[in-house]
C-alpha cells in the first residue's frame, strides 16, 4: 500500500507548474488545468513531453512517433516494484500488451517466464502518447487498444481452483447524451472502451467449458466518475482526481465483498455486475451473443 501511494503521489506532481495553478476551484476547472499541464509538460515520475515540433504534420518528414518520453516511469517502477517478489512470490501477475506490427495479443505471466520492467512498460505504452517497448524482438503497446478489460488469460485454462475475479472498468457503458464538446469526447471514449469490456465478457461466457469442477465468478465494476471527470481524463492525474478514484474503487470493492456471501454462485462461470448498492447476476443470450441484465 505504501508503494502504491508513493506511485500515485509522484503521478500527482506537476512536471512544471503553470501560474495560478491553485486559483481554480470551480467545477471541472482544476481538472482542465491539470490536463493542460500534462499536455504541455508531462507528469513527474511518469513521463515528460518530447520536444514539440510541427514536422510530423508535414508530408515527407520524419520525427518522433509519440508525444511523451516515459523514461521517468521506467525510473519510478525500478525504484518501487520488487521484481524479485513478482517472480518468486505466491501471487501470480498477468500483464497484457499488443504486438504493434502484427496486432496479436501478448500476455506476460509472472509464474511462466516472469515479468520484468519492460513487460510493465509495454502494458502501459498507449500508442501516440507513449513509445512502444521492444520485448523479445516484438514492439508492444498497451492492450487497451484491443482488450481494455484483459481478463481472458485468467480463464484460458480449466484450473481446479475457484476464481473470484473483480473486473474494474474505468469507463461506464451507460451515460447521458452529451451537451458539450467535452462531454462528447468523454462519452465517445467511454463507449469505445466499454464495448470492449462487453465483448470480453461475452467471449468468456462462450469459451469457458463446463468440464471443470471449479467455480468461477466475475464481478464487473465500472467507475462513472459521478460526472466529475473531463473528456481528457485518461491524461488527468490531479491529486483530487486520484483521491476520488482511489476512494471510489475502495468503496465499490467493499460493497461487493460485503454482499458476496449472499450470492448464490453455482457451478461453472457466473457473471455479476455492481449496480448501485446491489450485486446483480447477468444472464446472457448465447445464441445471439447479447448481454441482458436480469
Amino acid at each position: 500500500m505504501d508503494r502504491l501511494r508513493q506511485f500515485w503521489g509522484r503521478a500527482a506532481q506537476y512536471e512544471t507548474a503553470l501560474p495560478m495553478a491553485g486559483a481554480f476551484s470551480s467545477y471541472r476547472a482544476g481538472e482542465w488545468l491539470s490536463l493542460l499541464q500534462t499536455l504541455a509538460y508531462g507528469r513527474t515520475g511518469l513521463f515528460h513531453r518530447t520536444p514539440p515540433s510541427l514536422l510530423p504534420l508535414l508530408p515527407g518528414t520524419r520525427s518522433s512517433a509519440y508525444l511523451f518520453d516515459t523514461s521517468p516511469l521506467r525510473k519510478t517502477l525500478t525504484e518501487l516494484v520488487d521484481f524479485g517478489r513478482l517472480l518468486d512470490g505466491p501471487v501470480r501477475l498477468l500483464a497484457t500488451a499488443v504486438d504493434l506490427e502484427t496486432g496479436e495479443d501478448v500476455t506476460f505471466d509472472s509464474h511462466a517466464g516472469g515479468i520484468e520492467l519492460d513487460h510493465l512498460m509495454a502494458s502501459a505504452a498507449f500508442p501516440i502518447a507513449f513509445p512502444p517497448v521492444k520485448v523479445d524482438g516484438r514492439l508492444c503497446v498497451d492492450a487497451g487498444v484491443s482488450a481494455n478489460l484483459p481478463i481472458a488469460p485468467l480463464f484460458a485454462s480449466n484450473d481446479a481452483d475457484d476464481v473470484l475475479c473483480l473486473a474494474f472498468d474505468l469507463v461506464p457503458a451507460r451515460g447521458r447524451a452529451p451537451d458539450s464538446l467535452d462531454d462528447a469526447v468523454k462519452r465517445a471514449q467511454d463507449l469505445i472502451f466499454a464495448s470492449q469490456s462487453r465483448h470480453a465478457l461475452q467471449a468468456i461466457t462462450s469459451s469457458v467449458t463446463s468440464d471443470s469442477s471449479a467455480k468461477a465468478a466475475i464481478v464487473h465494476l465500472s467507475y462513472d466518475g459521478n460526472d466529475q471527470e473531463i473528456g481528457g481524463k485518461s491524461l488527468e492525474f490531479s491529486a483530487q482526481s486520484i483521491r476520488r478514484r482511489w476512494a471510489a474503487g475502495k468503496a465499490e470493492t467493499a460493497k461487493v465483498l460485503a454482499r458476496w456471501a449472499e450470492l448464490n454462485q453455482g457451478d461453472g462461470l457466473s457473471i455479476f455486475r455492481l449496480q448501485g448498492d446491489q450485486v446483480k447476476r447477468l444472464s446472457w443470450d448465447r445464441p445471439r451473443g447479447a448481454a441482458s441484465p436480469t
